[in-house]
């Protein structure tokens, strides 16, 4: 796999493959004479309870100049859909259930829209991902130009006993990490940003549970260093939970399948 170059056509908007080279101040400057949009990518499966406060809320906060939503149904059979066209997102829609399937629904919608937009960012459709940690993505990708910015849980240890199930798999899936890419990281976030060149150069393919961990060991294969940021993780809203707080063995088959794409992006 090439490396990543960060010059200035990929960090607005374009990609070439290449040596790898500095974010220089030049070239952040450069790409803040212009104003930078991003794609909100929300995937969804059945969400109908929560997603319209959802779509409220960020449309509240995030001004639509600079970001449009765009909702992806995965395997979807409720009025997600119609919910999320009341509020003026883009909807795009796949059979198939999965994160990676939900989100390259969407990515589909904004294309199919003729949306042109620099950058992703990948949020919860139960309410879980702040809008406010959203700008906080922005602001680090802006200041640094780095393609990938990953938003990272914080799990306070005075509450360690009752996050335990949620926050121990991915401490272990973290050590996972630290041997495929050679950085450790307590959590895989799924609240992100990827810039928009660099996400077709990594050409994720793992379409359910893989698809955050195969995200970062691309990107480490091609010589980027993500960078983080703290961020909140809420409660879901409404609605039952998919992933967190299923049971024991149900949390270590979805381990297992994390681990085995982050081998398979490693060694393919």
């Amino acid at each position: 796999m090439s490396k990543y170059s960060f010059a200035a056509s990929s960090f607005c908007g374009l990609y070439e493959t290449g040596i790898n080279v500095e974010v220089s101040n030049s070239l952040v400057n450069s790409c803040k004479q212009r104003v930078l949009r991003y794609g909100i990518i929300i995937p969804v499966c059945n969400e109908a309870e929560c997603l319209g406060e959802v779509l409220d809320e960020m449309r509240e906060i995030l001004p639509q100049m600079h970001f449009v939503m765009a909702v992806g149904l995965n395997s979807t059979s409720d009025r997600s859909g119609d919910i999320a066209v009341s509020r003026g997102a883009l909807v795009g829609e796949t059979p198939d259930r999965g994160y990676g399937y939900g989100c390259m629904a969407a990515i589909t919608a904004l294309q199919e829209a003729g949306e042109e937009v620099d950058g992703y960012i990948f949020c919860a459709g139960d309410g879980a991902s702040r809008p406010e940690d959203v700008l906080v993505l922005v602001q680090r990708f802006e200041a640094t130009g780095v393609p990938l910015v990953i938003g990272l849980r914080q799990f306070a240890l005075r509450t360690w006993w009752q996050e335990f199930g949620r926050a121990t798999p991915n401490l272990i899936l973290g050590v996972v990490g630290f041997f495929l890419t050679g950085r450790f990281h307590h959590d895989l976030g799924p609240l992100r940003l990827i810039e928009k060149g660099f996400f077709q150069a990594i050409d994720l393919r793992e379409m359910t549970w893989g698809w955050t961990i195969e995200a970062e060991v691309r990107a480490s294969r091609m010589g980027v260093i993500a960078q983080t940021v703290a961020v909140e993780e809420r409660p879901r809203l409404k609605g039952e939970q998919k992933v967190s707080g299923v049971s024991l063995v149900q949390s270590l088959k979805i381990g297992v399948h994390i681990l085995l794409a982050g081998v398979r992006a490693r060694f393919d």
